[in-house]
C-alpha cells in the first residue's frame, strides 16, 4: 500500500479496509481476481464493519432514538437494526406505539401489568414505532414510565417518532413524570433527527 492510499483511507476513515487491505490483495492476487471483485472484498469487509458498528448501542444498553417527518425512513432504518441484532443472537421485539398502550391498558384490566413489564424488561432490544399522538389514560403513561425505569441502562430500546422532546408531555402528562423519563431516555441516548422528502410520495 502507498502512503497516498493509506492516508486516504485514514482521512476517509476507512478503518476497516485499511486493515485488511494488503490480506485482500494477496488473495486476490493468489485467486487471479478481477480488480472489481478486489474491490468488491474491500468494500464488503468495510460494510460488514459498519453493520458491527451501527450495534455497538447494543452492548452498552444506550437507546436510540430516531426522530423526523412522516414518511423518511424512521422505521425502515430501525427495523434493519432491530434485525441485525435478531441475527447477532439478541432477544427483540418490534411492537408499535398503539400496540403498546393498548397491551398496557388491557393487562391493568386482567391484573397482568407485572407479567407484561417482566417480558418487556427482559428484552435485548425493544423497537418502539410510531411513538407520539396518541389518547392515553394517566395508567397508561405510568406504566410506560415504570417500563423505560426498568430497561433503564439495562438494555436498549428504540424509539421512532415524529415528535421533539419538547412535545412528548402532551400525549404523555404529568410534567414531572416526563421529565424523569426523558433524564433516564436521554442519559444513555443517540438521536438521530431524519429530514428530507417523504419516501411515500406518490411517484411519476
Amino acid at each position: 500500500m502507498t502512503e497516498e492510499l493509506e492516508q486516504l483511507l485514514k482521512n476517509l476513515k476507512l478503518r476497516r479496509l485499511l486493515n485488511v487491505y494488503d490480506e485482500q490483495l494477496h488473495a486476490a492476487e493468489k485467486a487471479q481476481s478481477s480488480y472489481s471483485e478486489f474491490v468488491a472484498g474491500l468494500l464488503r469487509a468495510q460494510w460488514h464493519d459498519r453493520q458491527e458498528s451501527a450495534l455497538e448501542f447494543v452492548a452498552k444498553h444506550e437507546n436510540l432514538v430516531l426522530t423526523g417527518p412522516t414518511g423518511v425512513g424512521k422505521t425502515g432504518l430501525a427495523c434493519g437494526l432491530l434485525l441485525k441484532a435478531l441475527q447477532n443472537g439478541h432477544r427483540c421485539q418490534f411492537v408499535r406505539a398503539q400496540d403498546l398502550f393498548d397491551e398496557m391498558y388491557a393487562s391493568l384490566a386482567d391484573r397482568s401489568t407485572r407479567q407484561l413489564l417482566n417480558r418487556l424488561a427482559r428484552l435485548d432490544v425493544l423497537l418502539i414505532d410510531e411513538f407520539g399522538y396518541l389518547n392515553l389514560k394517566p395508567e397508561q403513561s405510568n406504566t410506560f414510565f415504570k417500563l423505560m425505569e426498568e430497561r433503564y441502562h439495562r438494555h436498549s430500546t428504540i424509539i421512532t417518532t415524529n415528535l421533539g422532546y419538547d412535545e412528548w408531555q402532551n400525549f404523555l402528562g404529568n410534567k414531572s413524570m416526563v421529565e424523569a423519563l426523558l433524564s433516564r431516555v436521554r442519559h444513555y441516548c443517540h438521536t438521530v433527527t431524519i429530514n428530507g422528502p417523504s419516501l411515500r410520495e406518490p411517484q411519476g
